[in-house]
This record gives C-alpha cells, sequence and structure tokens, in this order.
C-alpha cells in the first residue's frame, strides 16, 4: 500500500542563518513554502534559486506575518540563531494567528522545557541534532529533523583546527564556505557551542560541518587553505 502523500502550507521564519539544505527538501517534498528572512541578499539569492514566496522582515512581528499569510499555513517553523527570537514567533503564529502547529530551533538545551511548557508544539534541539549525528531522514508528516540526510547527498565533517590552517583566528562571517554547507558545531576542549557569525575559530577547535557532498573539497580547502 502507498503512503499517502501530505502537501503542506510551511511558513519559515529565519535570521540569518541559510536555509537552502530546509527549503529544497520541503518543496521536493511538494510542500508551499513561504520564508521570511531578516537578510535581504539572503532573500534575493532565496528568490533566485526556489519556487517559494519570500518575504524580507522581522519574523517576530505581527504584521509581516500577517502580511506573509501565516494564517493560511499548517505549520511555522522557528529556525533563527536567536533563542527569544524562534519563541516570539512561535508564539504570535500560535496563539494569535491559531497555526496548529509551530516549531521552534533552540541552540541553548536548557530552553527546551521552557518552550514547550510554554505551548511550542515542537523544540528542535541543535546540540540533539549534532550529537545524534543525523542518522534518520526527514519525517515530512513529522517535520522534525531539519537537516535531511538524503542518500548520502549530505555529509557531515568532524575538521580539527591546526594553528597553520587559513581559518584559525577568523571569524564564522570572515570564512568564505560554499553556499550549501554550514558549520554546525564547535568542540573546544569540554566546552561544545553552536556558533554565530562572530565566533573566532581557534587552534584545537573542532568544527562540525554539514554539507553537500559536492562540496565537501571546497569546504575543507576553505577551511584548510589549498588542497593538494
Amino acid at each position: 500500500m502507498m503512503r499517502e502523500v501530505i502537501r503542506l502550507n510551511i511558513m519559515v521564519v529565519a535570521g540569518y542563518r541559510k536555509v537552502h539544505f530546509l527549503v529544497k527538501k520541503f518543496i521536493s517534498e511538494g510542500h508551499k513554502l513561504t520564508i521570511i528572512h531578516r537578510d535581504e541578499e539572503e532573500c534575493k539569492k532565496l528568490a533566485k534559486i526556489h519556487k517559494a514566496s519570500i518575504v524580507h522582515g522581522d519574523g517576530t512581528d505581527p504584521a509581516i506575518l500577517e502580511d506573509a499569510g501565516v494564517m493560511d499555513n499548517d505549520v511555522l517553523l522557528a529556525i533563527s540563531s536567536n533563542d527569544a527570537e524562534n519563541f516570539v514567533a512561535c508564539q504570535i503564529a500560535g496563539r494569535v494567528y491559531g497555526v496548529d502547529r509551530t516549531l521552534a530551533f533552540v541552540n541553548e538545551p536548557e530552553y527546551i522545557d521552557v518552550f514547550k511548557r510554554l505551548g511550542v508544539s515542537t523544540v528542535i534541539s541543535t546540540a540533539d541534532i549534532i550529537y545524534n549525528m543525523i542518522d534518520q531522514k526527514i519525517s515530512v508528516e513529522e517535520i522534525i529533523n531539519l537537516m535531511p540526510m538524503e542518500d548520502g547527498k549530505i555529509g557531515i565533517m568532524d575538521i580539527e583546527i591546526a594553528d597553520d590552517f587559513k581559518s584559525a583566528g577568523k571569524s564564522l562571517a570572515e570564512i568564505s564556505l560554499p553556499e550549501d554547507s554550514v558549520i554546525a558545531f564547535i568542540i573546544r576542549g569540554e566546552r561544545q557551542m553552536v556558533p554565530r557569525g562572530s565566533t573566532v575559530v581557534k587552534e584545537g577547535d573542532r568544527l562540525i560541518i554539514l554539507s553537500l557532498s559536492s562540496v565537501q573539497t571546497a569546504v575543507i580547502e576553505a577551511i584548510k587553505g589549498r588542497v593538494d
């Protein structure tokens, strides 16, 4: 018996985090996407690449959400790098506009229970995603795992930084990674962190990087230097 394909209207509220992995997967599954993004340049890139409705603005602003048609969506995903913004977007979508399901990306694991108690339908911990090495494919009905591992096309790299790497001493914003890649996690001694654009890469850091397999060589070159 064939599994029934469920098509959903999904609104994605992003901050400065790139969302190409997520958008590609959901569009390929036939879902209708509306993306709200703070970064105007990223909005332009998304509009050129993806068949989705792209809105430049603040996803915590009720006026922006309403103009973007939030009330017509089945799901709202809040995946900015700011936990508070993700929570506010979910609260407005669920409590004010009646969106049935809200999902929040949480960078600080201690907020998970708080978000759940305050009504966010599903809370997704970036730390849990990395620790589990993303070993399950997306279930569209669940829409929980935001990082697809589709038939080996997306890989995970664990790179330890040496002092002669070109990325050593640079902030993430200064490292020119390929489009389809992201530094998802940094392990620094006993400390684990979800990096920001201002986070400086240091000697001895272990970078956990997600990327399409096709750009892994370019990722290594961006982090290490020239690849022989």
